[in-house]
């Protein structure tokens, strides 16, 4: 939180919490930072996008497919700031 990012890359499996529930824990920040799952579990795809993330990447990770999240990444912060406050 004192950071503020923008944007976070979250893997599934992490220590002592996954990555799912950060995220849905990020959600209560606002603005909460744009979720990009970068993992190696498939089976959670329809969980990462419940809790609103732009993308999930499989690992490895192809850098062609990387670029198309950083873009609608991009795409998403710039409506975000476009909205009315």
């Amino acid at each position: 939180r004192a950071l503020h990012p923008d944007v976070l890359l979250l893997d599934i499996a992490m220590p002592g919490v996954d990555g799912i529930a950060v995220a849905r824990a990020l959600t209560a920040l606002d603005p909460s930072p744009v979720v990009i799952f970068v993992t190696a579990f498939d089976q959670f795809a329809v969980a990462a996008f419940e809790v609103e993330a732009v993308d999930y990447l499989m690992k490895p990770v192809d850098p062609i497919r990387l670029q198309r999240a950083v873009d609608r990444t991009r795409v998403h912060l710039e409506q975000r700031e476009a909205r009315p406050k």
